[in-house]
């Protein structure tokens, strides 16, 4: 179930702005709705017909409730503990790892670093904006004295953070995500310290993607 649902995620962080992401966040409850019905259809049939049916008639239909009431059961337990986790579904752990090895496809971290260095302290503001890309409509925002170089611009509809590391060394923020949660990658210098998770309600859980980066998920 949770490798399913991860796959929704990442299908989310990778396909953020296409119709993958919001079918497959229309079927998850469709699915639902539709075991949920099947139950209550056999539980109305069970009882109209009670009379009517043999006790191997009636034991047979207890028997098929039984499962699809077990089938509940296995749909929404990740949906409760995540709401009693404060987290939310499909789960962070899966999806970060599936992210992790996206980054490891797609970010250029070398390239990254080359840029990184040429910036100054008072370029490293710690101010977050929106994050270029050439088909994103609200680039027209972005200030227009400040060179963004090609490893950033590929990634779309995220937003980005220049801050300084406990060294005073340049590191980069990537963000992606929105009201209902957010992950992505933070790159500094190779010497950068990786902090450990923080599973406080709204830290964060982070996995070394190589020596000075990682990913990370926010904690709801």
């Amino acid at each position: 179930m949770f490798g399913r649902l991860a796959g929704f995620e990442y299908l989310k962080s990778k396909y953020s702005s296409s119709s993958a992401f919001f079918v497959a966040l229309i079927l998850y409850p469709a699915i639902g709705v539709f075991i949920v019905t099947c139950a209550l259809a056999g539980i109305a049939r069970l009882f109209v017909n009670w009379t009517k049916y043999s006790r191997r008639k009636r034991f047979t239909i207890i028997a098929q409730i039984g499962i699809v009431a077990i089938l509940i059961v296995l749909f929404f337990a990740p949906v409760f503990f995540a709401i009693d986790s404060h987290l939310w579904v499909p789960g962070y752990k899966p999806f970060t790892y599936h992210f992790r090895e996206q980054m490891r496809t797609e970010a250029d971290i070398p390239a990254i670093r080359n840029w990184l260095r040429t910036l100054s302290k008072e370029d490293c503001t710690g101010a977050t904006v929106c994050l270029p890309s050439t088909s994103n409509p609200l680039e027209r925002s972005w200030p227009n004295s400040f060179e963004w170089p090609k490893s950033l611009k590929v990634f779309e509809l995220g937003y980005v953070k220049l801050d300084l590391d406990e060294n005073s060394q340049p590191k980069v923020r990537l963000t992606w995500g929105g009201p209902f949660g957010h992950w992505g990658i933070e790159i500094g210098m190779e010497d950068m310290k990786i902090p450990p998770s923080d599973f406080s309600e709204w830290g964060e859980y982070r996995l070394p993607l190589e020596p000075g980066a990682y990913v990370w998920h926010e904690l709801q």
